[in-house]
């Protein structure tokens, strides 16, 4: 299951993969609605995200927790994530709690919202990746590890079909599988990954949108469940997208790192 909601039926998962063939990234861009364009945004944003910033972000976890093991360090990460999106969940909702203006302004906030948490589950996604030592330096490797997540199962099964020739991934993870693609497929199957995602974003941002902006106070606490679910999925998809954790760091942790901003610490 992805984090955009349940997947539908193996039917209907054809049929996204198959429309999404040759997808042309400004034709989807064009047809991606508003919110499908948050997403595009922050696949670009963190497509383009220096990777120092990524490694300083795990670097700073570490020196924090020195005794610290990859996995004890992905559960930082973890909490970090629960926290923004439990916390964006409860402001938006509390924003529709003032009779009058709540609702209009619960609207507006809940765009913001689906921006800063995108933004970070981005991060999240790339942070996971590089805790694991996959290489993330190329630009489409980056989307393509995001989006996977993104969608969960569905994800999968676009990249099993995308392998083709490569063979079966035996056991492999999905991030191990994209490091096997070349440039050119790596955009074909962002194409197909981008166009099943924003057909899901739309569809799910809709249904929470009402929840989260109902009156008196009711929100808030739709909001918090519902990020909360979110949240969880997202770290569920990552753990089995991304593939197994090290037992250790092949380094000792580095030593006085400066907290960064990046989209979990500034939360």
């Amino acid at each position: 299951m992805g984090i955009f909601g349940r997947d539908d039926k193996v039917a209907k998962r054809d049929k996204d993969i198959t429309d999404a063939v040759h997808s042309d990234p400004q034709v989807l861009e064009e047809r991606a609605g508003a919110t499908g364009r948050i997403l595009i945004t922050a696949l670009d944003k963190a497509a383009h995200m220096q990777s120092s910033l990524i490694e300083g972000y795990v670097n700073w976890l570490r020196s924090k927790n020195p005794e610290a093991s990859p996995y004890e360090i992905q559960r930082l990460m973890d909490k970090h994530i629960k926290r923004l999106a439990t916390g964006s969940g409860a402001t938006v909702g509390a924003a529709a709690a003032v009779p009058g203006i709540g609702f209009a302004t619960g609207a507006a906030a809940v765009g913001a919202e689906s921006v800063l948490f995108l933004d970070a589950a981005t991060f999240y996604v790339m942070a996971s990746a590089h805790l694991r030592g996959v290489d993330i330096r190329s630009k489409e490797r980056r989307r393509a590890l995001i989006l996977v997540v993104l969608l969960g199962s569905a994800g999968t099964m676009i990249v099993d079909a995308a392998v083709g020739n490569l063979g079966d991934r035996k056991g492999a993870s999905v991030a191990a599988t994209l490091t096997r693609f070349g440039t050119p497929s790596l955009n074909e199957v962002n194409s197909r990954l981008l166009k099943t995602a924003t057909k899901r974003l739309n569809k799910k941002l809709w249904g929470t949108w009402v929840g989260k902006v109902m009156p008196l106070g009711i929100g808030a606490v739709v909001g918090t469940v519902a990020n909360r679910k979110i949240a969880d999925k997202l770290i569920e998809n990552a753990r089995t997208s991304l593939g197994a954790l090290p037992a250790k760091f092949a380094s000792a942790a580095p030593q006085d790192v400066v907290e960064p901003e990046t989209p979990l610490t500034s939360a």
